[in-house]
């Protein structure tokens, strides 16, 4: 996965800071990389790190260097904020290779740079759904300020004022906890559709009706949406301007917490939509805990509330993953609820 600018130059002075001389330098890239280091030898200082940076990354062997450093100077104090910041970053779960393919797949004249920077927006008005005490429920998303949208059956059977919301969860692979997150309170739900029954069943007797579309829009206190993240507010999800159409085929990532674990991004293609559209599917990999993450075309567009995965026995990891298309529960909700959420 190539790096942001800000990356790119502090994993350049982290590796200047751990691996000051060029016996150093060379000994972790052959030793962890298994590379070789003629490339840069030649250059002093923070330009010889930064020319190793720019050779990983042409060579596409950037997380093999990020490795080979963390292995061989695990304490340096500078390397590892940057690891930190890397191995918790949602980028993570999206490769070079799928990055490259939905720039070339874009409608939009998206450069790798951009469509990661728009992710990392999206990402931070995504949360966990969970009870008072951080027992995990499922995935949601700001679409206002003050507003999360999750599944109905997510928080099916809770109290309201024992929901609360998650942002900002970061954990490095060995579990150790980055940053444990902004927790908000719920204070009411403004809107709420069942899921329903067919939907648990395979082969499914029969499709899911308007007014069984797995939705809840929960009020949170404080909104977390008008929260500052550097100088900018952590903002929402809008709606988009005009529907966007399922194709088959097409690019479909879900942004989720799966399993109450730590934010990821799932890719695959989308499938079809039923014939009453109140459900499409697709086979991106998801799994419990995903329930409320919203989907997206390889634009970032939001296009669904993803809700559940193959119902059958032992298909946890999806072939039939399936989501709500937010157009039906647009045309589903009262005026009031409309213009509350800016969707009139």
């Amino acid at each position: 996965m190539e790096l942001e600018g800000s990356e790119r130059e502090e994993l350049t002075h982290a590796l200047q800071g751990a691996f000051s001389s060029v016996e150093d330098l060379h000994r972790m890239v052959t030793v962890k990389c298994g590379r070789d280091l003629v490339p840069p030898v030649e250059r002093e200082g923070v330009a010889r790190a930064r020319a190793l940076v720019r050779t990983a990354e042409a060579e596409g062997w950037t997380d093999t260097l990020v490795r080979g450093a963390q292995a061989a100077a695990p304490g340096h104090p500078r390397l590892r904020r940057f690891l930190q910041t890397y191995f918790s970053s949602v980028q993570r779960s999206v490769s070079g290779s799928a990055l490259a393919r939905i720039v070339q797949a874009s409608k939009q004249a998206l450069t790798p740079e951009a469509w990661r920077d728009r992710l990392a927006t999206l990402s931070r008005r995504v949360c966990r759904v969970e009870l008072d005490g951080g027992r995990a429920l499922g995935t949601g998303f700001l679409v206002a300020p003050d507003v999360v949208l999750t599944n109905s059956h997510v928080i099916e059977h809770r109290l309201v004022e024992a929901l609360r919301v998650r942002f900002d969860l970061k954990v490095l692979p060995d579990r150790i906890a980055v940053h444990p997150g902004r927790v908000f309170a719920v204070t009411a739900c403004l809107a709420q559709s069942p899921h329903s029954p067919a939907d648990l069943m395979h082969p499914r007797p029969r499709e899911a009706t308007h007014d069984e579309l797995d939705y809840a829009f929960l009020q949170i206190q404080d909104a977390p949406g008008e929260e500052l993240l550097g100088a900018r507010p952590r903002g929402f999800i809008p709606l988009p301007a005009s529907p966007t159409p399922f194709i088959p085929g097409g690019l479909a990532l879900v942004v989720q917490h799966p399993k109450g674990r730590p934010m990821q991004v799932a890719l695959d293609t989308f499938q079809a939509v039923n014939r009453s559209h109140t459900r499409v599917t697709y086979c991106t990999n998801t799994h419990p805990g995903s329930s409320g993450s919203p989907c997206f075309t390889q634009d970032l567009e939001l296009v669904a509330l993803h809700h559940s995965g193959d119902p059958r026995p032992g298909h946890e990891a999806a072939e039939d993953d399936e989501g709500i298309p937010l157009e039906a529960i647009r045309a589903s909700l009262s005026p009031g609820v409309l213009r509350r959420l800016g969707w009139d």
